[in-house]
């Protein structure tokens, strides 16, 4: 996504926003990047979709859920607009990995919004859950094990003083 038409360039800190499409829930972060000051949150902004409501009986995202999901998306979509956001990347995960129509989710996604919707594998989602915390605590300086549990599944990561050494995806969520 790219500031409106007419917008001034910005100078300082970059805005970026970033979506994560769970099961459950969908959240944006808007936040402001200077190389020299790091990251600033800006504003988050979080709603309850359930993407998977359908998807253990059916192996499919039903029709309502992916209804609440794109009202979500687009309203998310316009907020990081009106906050200047100059990148937006967004990131699938169990849901949308799992579901035999999370392709044509995507591309719907894609297509109808123009947000660059991208599924992540599981290892991936596990190392960004890693990232995130070692963000808040000091982790590089020991033995830790980070446990995530989203609505479809639970990633524990393990790492010595900041190298992790273990990444394990669990279908159990909350």
């Amino acid at each position: 996504m790219i500031a409106p038409p007419g917008a001034k360039p910005r100078t300082g800190p970059e805005r970026l926003g970033a979506i994560d499409v769970g099961s459950n829930s969908i959240r944006l972060l808007v936040a402001d990047w200077d190389p020299a000051a790091g990251l600033s949150v800006v504003d988050e902004v979080k709603d309850q979709p359930r993407l998977a409501a359908g998807l253990v009986a059916t192996g499919r995202l039903d029709d309502e859920s992916v209804a609440r999901a794109m009202a979500a998306l687009e309203r998310m979509r316009d907020i990081a607009g009106r906050r200047g956001v100059r990148r937006l990347a967004a990131v699938a995960t169990s849901a949308v990995r799992e579901a035999e129509n999370g392709e044509a989710f995507v591309h719907r996604v894609q297509t109808e919004l123009g947000i660059p919707l991208r599924v992540i594998d599981a290892e991936t989602e596990a190392r960004l859950s890693y990232r995130s915390v070692a963000h808040h605590f000091p982790l590089d300086h020991q033995r830790t094990v980070v446990a995530d549990i989203g609505g479809g599944s639970l990633e524990v990561i393990g790492a010595v003083r900041g190298v992790l050494d273990l990444t394990l995806s669990l279908p159990l969520g909350a």
